[in-house]
């Protein structure tokens, strides 16, 4: 950690962009591959821009120091001793770099909250599916009990045009029947 804080602009920033991609991903059910890839991808993305505004603004702080210290440069017999700088200022102008072991750590940090995240949001979706069901299906058992029938329906629907004509006892010239058993013997 460089031990410096992020200004509250890409604190700000940050969160907005955040915010915006995961109501983006909200409104059903995503599988582990999406929840794992936007949480390791969404870490990078802030990592990186938090390395940036910090650096920026330690830049940015380091031109606007006052001039008065640099009076009197003429002989530079204090320049012997460094003790008093951070170091931070030349971390700014160089750019804050990714090592190997700092990238491993963030990447599997972001995978084991990823599949955090993915586990959590199945467990609340089954916890919805399982509420919704347990208190709206005795609410619709409810409503169909009191529910209007209406009018009581004829006892046949075609008894109001009149009597139904019947099909002959045999069947169709082509039709083969095949019901019952085999005739004859199957082997031998």
């Amino acid at each position: 950690m460089s031990g410096q804080t992020v200004p509250m602009w890409g604190v700000a920033y940050a969160f907005a962009a955040t915010t915006v991609g995961a109501w983006w991903l909200t409104g059903r059910e995503r599988g582990a591959l999406v929840v794992t890839g936007s949480t390791v991808v969404a870490q990078a993305a802030l990592h990186t821009v938090f390395s940036l505004t910090q650096s920026q603004s330690l830049t940015a702080s380091a031109m606007s120091a006052p001039m008065a210290a640099h009076d009197g440069m003429g002989g530079m017999g204090g320049m012997t001793d460094m003790d008093g700088m951070t170091g931070s200022v030349g971390m700014a102008a160089t750019g804050h770099s990714w090592s190997l072991g700092m990238g491993l750590a963030h990447g599997l940090a972001a995978l084991i909250c990823g599949l955090w995240l993915w586990r959590g949001e199945a467990a609340a979706f089954r916890l919805g599916r399982s509420l919704a069901a347990a208190v709206f299906a005795p609410l619709r058992r409810a409503r169909r009990s009191f529910a209007y029938a209406g009018p009581a329906s004829p006892a046949r629907p075609g008894a109001a045009y009149g009597p139904v004509r019947r099909l002959h006892a045999w069947p169709l010239r082509y039709a083969v029947l095949r019901r019952g058993p085999p005739v004859g013997p199957v082997c031998c």
